[in-house]
């Protein structure tokens, strides 16, 4: 017997564009919950990202996070905790760290109610630290998972469970290979030549329905299975028993690519230091970090605030890398989007009645400095 933990993350950006929000629902959401009632021996590790269960929670969607809700209670998902809006939390201050974790409990405990009781934690893009690692733990976070690259050269073994030896998590390590296929399909085809009992598979759970188009029946064939049978994280841990081997994950993420290990560019996607437009973004949230922090009484305040948490999703530093991640990856450029990103950062600014004039106009450059960045790299290599 296959024992496999099928782990989905899903996403959409702060202020997605409302189509964009409806066909991915359609095409994946509702597809992950039909799947559920067709197959029940079919079980899932899910995360569910604040960003986006703010923008389903509405009458259009609620079916939806009713849905997930359901299969939580009957022990069908098993919900996670993350970051609300899906921010490189290993690039963001501490205070900045714990206010995003907090965030996403807060919606998703409201949201999903008694289902909501996350003992696991998915990172975003598993971009880990020793800090963030800590964070984690210190909100009450039990388990984390991590990629293959944050072990280090030799493969972790899935039927030895691994504590992190500087906060005490566990540590999962999802199967990079089989993760980056399309796993119901990879997996039949492969069963014969799995040699372990365990298989950890973690990936954007949009790649269900939207970005992947099951025409061969794969779903039938990987959730039928007599020699398949999905369990969630923490049956999965309570199957692989009570000791746990110490580990020290390395300060990586699940995109990286050997160069960037070799090179000790953590985080190429979000912060190269070849970047200019990188280097910008980061200078703008720094500041604008800095701004809302020390205007905690000003009569803008919420308003400052919330932008600044949506300015520091991920997606505009990774529309900005401009990279190919994996050959069947699109090129990591949207000029539109790195732009939505940056608008939330500056309005931060723009809304403190009470902030040094001198600042704002600081800001200000910088912001027309990434303008004509964005758009010039645009026109000239991409365009």
């Amino acid at each position: 017997m296959l024992y496999w933990v099928n782990f989905l993350h899903i996403y959409q950006p702060p202020n997605q564009d409302p189509f964009i929000l409806q066909k991915v629902s359609a095409e994946s959401y509702e597809l992950i919950l039909e799947l559920l009632k067709t197959y029940p021996r079919m079980k899932l590790t899910l995360n569910v990202s604040g960003a986006l269960i703010s923008q389903l929670n509405n009458e259009k969607y609620l079916h939806i996070l009713q849905g997930i809700k359901m299969f939580a209670e009957k022990g069908r998902v098993e919900l996670v905790g993350s970051a609300m809006y899906h921010p490189i939390l290993s690039l963001l201050p501490e205070e900045e760290i714990e206010r995003q974790i907090a965030l996403n409990n807060e919606i998703s405990g409201k949201v999903f109610g008694e289902a909501y009781k996350p003992k696991g934690f998915f990172i975003p893009e598993m971009a880990y630290s020793d800090k963030v690692g800590r964070a984690i733990r210190e909100a009450g976070f039990s388990w984390v998972l991590l990629d293959e690259a944050h072990f280090g050269k030799q493969a972790p073994h899935p039927a030895i469970k691994y504590k992190i030896k500087e906060n005490g998590l566990i540590a999962l390590f999802r199967n990079r290979r089989f993760s980056k296929t399309f796993p119901p399909e990879y997996i039949v085809e492969n069963i014969n030549s799995i040699k372990e009992n365990y298989l950890i598979t973690a990936h954007d759970g949009e790649l269900y329905g939207h970005w992947h188009k099951d025409f061969k029946g794969y779903y039938d064939k990987a959730f039928n299975h007599k020699s398949i049978r999905s369990v969630t994280v923490s049956e999965y841990l309570e199957m692989i028993g009570e000791g746990a081997e110490d580990v020290t994950p390395k300060k990586t993420n699940w995109e990286a690519t050997t160069e960037d290990m070799v090179k000790r560019i953590h985080f190429a996607l979000w912060n190269h230091p070849n970047n200019t437009i990188h280097e910008l973004l980061w200078k703008l949230a720094r500041l604008a970090m800095h701004a809302v922090a020390s205007h905690k009484t000003d009569p803008n305040y919420s308003f400052a605030r919330e932008h600044l948490d949506k300015g520091l999703s991920s997606c505009a530093w990774w529309w900005a890398a401009g990279t190919r991640p994996i050959i069947t990856a699109p090129i990591t450029w949207n000029p539109d989007v790195i732009e939505k990103g940056l608008r939330e950062l500056i309005k931060s600014m723009r809304s403190l009645k009470n902030m040094d004039k001198v600042k704002k106009i600081q800001a200000e450059k910088i912001y027309a400095r990434l303008i004509v960045a964005i758009w010039s790299n645009h026109w000239n290599k991409f365009d």
